[in-house]
């Protein structure tokens, strides 16, 4: 009986652990700027610079048949194969705001796990913002020139890393991304999923 307190009790304390996701932009090169946390807004104005922003939005999320701008991987966006996903998602995002005089900017995001798809139109940026995004950050829903620009701005995806060379656009907007990747369960996850089995067969032979 002892045993069996022992042994749930290491598992409350897991579950603890597996309560917090693990998938993560892993680095990030170039003009490239990793926050830790979503910002407060990322409105037209408030992350103006050289450099790109990349963070992490919401993780392990269920989607059914969402729409997203580039299913194929590797892949590049002048060429993107539009689609749905199904299944358990991490978000994350990429924002860059030129300031006068700054006509480019360019880098790398890797991510913990493959990318699946990458959202870059202005209406499914729009309609993904609450669902997906930082729960605390103020983003540009509605704004009509939020997406990957029209002047020679391109990405490419292959595998978990993402390559970026963003261009200035004629009309001042800001040009975003949103990424999804394949969800990766917290370390603890399967802590807890072998001390159940072991809590399981300690009661069997009882």
């Amino acid at each position: 009986m002892k045993t069996l307190t022992l042994t749930l009790a290491s598992l409350s304390a897991a579950a603890l652990v597996a309560s917090s996701a693990s998938a993560s932009i892993t680095a990030v090169s170039g003009q490239t700027i990793l926050l830790g946390t979503g910002p407060a807004s990322c409105t037209p104005g408030s992350l103006a610079g050289i450099n790109a922003y990349a963070w992490d939005e919401q993780q392990g999320v269920a989607l059914t048949n969402q729409v997203v701008n580039m299913v194929n991987n590797p892949g590049t966006s002048a060429s993107p194969t539009p689609g749905t996903l199904t299944g358990v998602y991490d978000s994350h995002f990429l924002h860059w705001e030129a300031i006068p005089g700054i006509i480019f900017a360019s880098g790398t995001v890797t991510f913990s796990a493959p990318i699946d798809g990458v959202i870059f139109r202005t209406l499914d940026l729009d309609n993904t913002d609450v669902p997906l995004g930082f729960q605390t950050t103020t983003y540009p829903t509605g704004f009509p020139f939020r997406d990957i620009g029209s002047s020679g701005s391109m990405f490419s995806i292959n595998a978990n890393v993402l390559t970026f060379n963003f261009q200035i656009s004629p009309v001042m907007g800001v040009t975003e991304l949103r990424v999804l990747t394949q969800h990766v369960p917290a370390p603890g996850a399967v802590m807890v999923a072998g001390l159940a089995g072991a809590a399981t067969l300690r009661r069997k032979r009882r």
